[in-house]
């Protein structure tokens, strides 16, 4: 069965891992610098021996730079025609619809300031009112039981000390 490679990830490397890492990504840019330089010095060289070459070589540089220059311009043209584009979408359809969004929350604002003026207030003072009778019979049946508990104990000492005997 393969094993499975799983990535790893920076931040779990050790720092002589991570430090070789480096080194070897050092080593290839300087590689790849060095490379083009001598690339660079083989063309040179390769032109000032064989100048008719390098004449066509120049020719054929010249129409690419043009087509890439036209190609450029061509993109620059198109992207100016999708920001009018963009533009115009944003002015046409977007603005319409963000004001069709602020009059929705203003909607929405005055719902519920109504609702909570009518409904909402009207229930909240009923609420506090039922809790306050609550409380107050509560309050009252407790007085009723303590007034009740100590008349028992009033006639049960009055028995004992000798009222009833």
């Amino acid at each position: 069965m393969p094993e499975q490679v799983t990535p790893v990830q920076e931040s779990t490397l050790n720092p002589a891992t991570q430090a070789k890492q480096e080194r070897r990504i050092q080593i290839m840019i300087g590689g790849g610098g060095i490379l083009l330089l001598a690339l660079l010095i083989t063309v040179i060289v390769l032109m000032a021996n064989y100048p008719a070459a390098t004449v066509i070589i120049r020719d054929i540089a010249i129409v690419f730079v043009a087509g890439t220059t036209l190609l450029i311009g061509i993109a620059v043209i198109v992207l100016i025609v999708e920001i009018w584009v963009l533009i115009k979408v944003l002015r046409d359809e977007i603005r319409p619809l963000l004001n069709s969004v602020n009059d929705t929350a203003a909607t929405v604002r005055g719902t519920t300031k109504f609702v909570s003026k009518n409904i909402v207030s009207p229930f909240i003072k009923l609420s506090g009112f039922t809790a306050a009778v609550r409380q107050m019979a509560g309050d009252i049946k407790n007085i009723a039981s303590t007034a009740q508990l100590n008349s028992k104990s009033t006639h049960t000492q009055g028995g004992k000390d000798g009222q009833g005997e």
